[in-house]
Order: structure tokens, then C-alpha cells, then sequence
């Protein structure tokens, strides 16, 4: 299946809302918008308020989160 990337840009976000009995959640980015995620894009361990990263792909129902993955602390040296 092609991608359908809206954007080469990994963006940031805070996961609001975890569905595990349908697979699903939605995170507010850094401009206050709500986007829909799938369980099976994730790749870390994620609770609610977990500060993300991701890329945003183009789907018939809208917007989607994918390469969901917990936000990495960089490290200065």
C-alpha cells in the first residue's frame, strides 16, 4: 500500500484519548488539533499525556497520525 504522506516533518504532540478495545486514539498536536491514530502505528509504550512524535498521512476518513513514538529527550553533550 502506498503512503500517502501530507508532510516530509515530524511533528509533536500529547496522546488524549487510548481506545484499546478498538484499537485506536486521538493526540493534540502542537497547533491544538485532534488527530486519529491506529494502535498498530505506535512504536513505544504509551499512557495518556505520553509526549509524542509522528507524521501525518492522508486516509478517506481524514487525517492520521502514523510512526506514532514516544518524544526523545536530546542529550547535549
Amino acid at each position: 500500500m502506498e503512503r500517502n504522506f501530507i508532510a516530509e516533518e515530524i511533528r509533536k504532540g500529547d496522546i488524549t484519548q487510548i481506545d484499546f478495545e478498538n484499537g485506536q486514539g486521538i493526540i493534540i498536536d502542537e497547533n491544538g488539533q485532534d488527530i486519529h491514530f491506529q494502535l498498530g502505528d505506535v512504536d513505544d509504550q504509551i499512557t495518556l499525556n505520553s509526549k509524542i512524535t509522528f507524521e501525518i498521512e492522508l486516509h478517506e476518513r481524514g487525517l492520521m497520525a502514523v510512526n506514532v513514538k514516544l518524544e526523545r529527550e536530546e542529550v547535549k553533550v
